[in-house]
């Protein structure tokens, strides 16, 4: 006849460690709080017995007492593109650290979903939204002031000139960081340098995008190396997918042929430009250079390994943290801006001998 099952045995309470450290309840608790004016050795007396027990605060109870559900959302545009799975990746580590649950949602549906996410949030989403906005017209952004929670925003699309009273804004400098992309494939003097990334319109584009942020960072970098308009090409996408990068290749080498070196809009593209060249027999880098721009996790993995731009996506995620918990814990104020760190990465793409 089977045995009975041992007694699961229960977790320690608040009332265990009083008891085991000889004080009240309510000492205990302003220990757990780490609230002021508690004598050293009443600390010690206390901690020393929460060790021995394995004590664990109840961390729900302590947020429903403060009126905090604990839970931030993070709204981003699409979690197919490896960037922001990676980025959404980094926001859940940094929020675990600092006992916060993310709420993943993606804007994939365009505009109609980023609308959807706002008169959502002012019913609450968490205590707070992190929001990569993608076609939120900026008058529409201005009104996330009036809302209950605060916000902060990351990504591109947002003049930071601009902010709404109350809403922060984190960012890499993108024009610059394309900048030094494109500066590092003009240093080989390429016959003829090619920009591969999201055109439309002729290429008007709205000011904060992320097209019109690293085509200027491009601009900029061709015009500083005294490059003249028959030696640059333009390569336009629909999207930014690995597909979009390997069908503009083709239809780039069939009007250019001459085309040596390809700056890619970000890493999708370039991984798709890498299996375009290798589609028509071309070496990289030999025959033609490429770098890409986000740093995903395949690059490093690519074949050839890819030279990307990398941001700091860790510092973003606590830096972005950082400022939505401070308003949380009630700082008010203007909104403000924070820039994180960038680096070019050289891989084989265009590391030529």
């Amino acid at each position: 006849m089977p045995s009975d099952p041992p007694a699961r045995r229960r977790p320690p309470r608040l009332r265990d460690v009083a008891e085991l450290a000889g004080v009240s309840v309510k000492s205990v608790s302003n220990v757990v709080n780490d609230f002021p004016h508690i004598s050293a050795p009443m600390r010690a007396k206390v901690e020393a017995a929460i060790e021995e027990l394995g004590y664990r605060p109840q961390i729900a109870g302590k947020q429903l007492r403060a009126g905090t559900s604990g839970i931030i959302t993070l709204a981003v545009p699409s979690l197919t593109f490896s960037y922001f799975s990676d980025v959404a990746q980094r926001f859940i580590d940094e929020a675990r650290t600092r006992h916060r649950t993310i709420l993943l949602h993606s804007t994939s549906a365009g505009l109609e979903q980023e609308l959807e996410l706002i008169a959502g949030h002012r019913v609450g989403l968490g205590d707070g939204v992190i929001y990569n906005p993608l076609l939120m017209p900026l008058e529409r952004l201005r009104a996330i002031a009036n809302l209950p929670q605060p916000m902060v925003l990351i990504g591109e699309h947002v003049d930071p000139d601009a902010l709404p009273h109350g809403v922060d804004y984190v960012r890499i400098d993108n024009r610059a960081a394309m900048a030094e992309a494109t500066a590092h494939l003009l240093a080989a003097d390429p016959r003829r340098i090619a920009f591969l990334g999201q055109l439309p319109a002729g290429d008007l584009v709205p000011e904060f995008s992320t097209a019109a942020l690293r085509t200027a960072g491009f601009r900029d970098a061709v015009a500083a190396a005294g490059r003249r308009a028959p030696d640059v090409t333009w390569a336009s996408v629909a999207n930014w997918h690995r597909s979009d990068g390997r069908a503009a290749t083709h239809a780039l080498l069939e009007a250019h042929p001459e085309v040596d070196a390809i700056v890619a809009a970000n890493d999708e593209l370039a991984l798709g430009a890498l299996t375009g060249l290798r589609d028509r027999g071309l070496r990289v880098p030999e025959d033609v250079a490429v770098v890409g721009f986000d740093d995903i996790p395949e690059t490093p993995y690519a074949s050839p390994a890819l030279s990307t731009i990398s941001q700091d996506k860790t510092q973003l995620a606590r830096r972005a943290l950082d400022l939505l918990l401070e308003r949380i814990d009630g700082h008010d104020g203007p909104g403000r801006t924070v820039t994180v760190a960038h680096r070019l990465v050289v891989r084989e793409s265009s590391r030529r001998a």
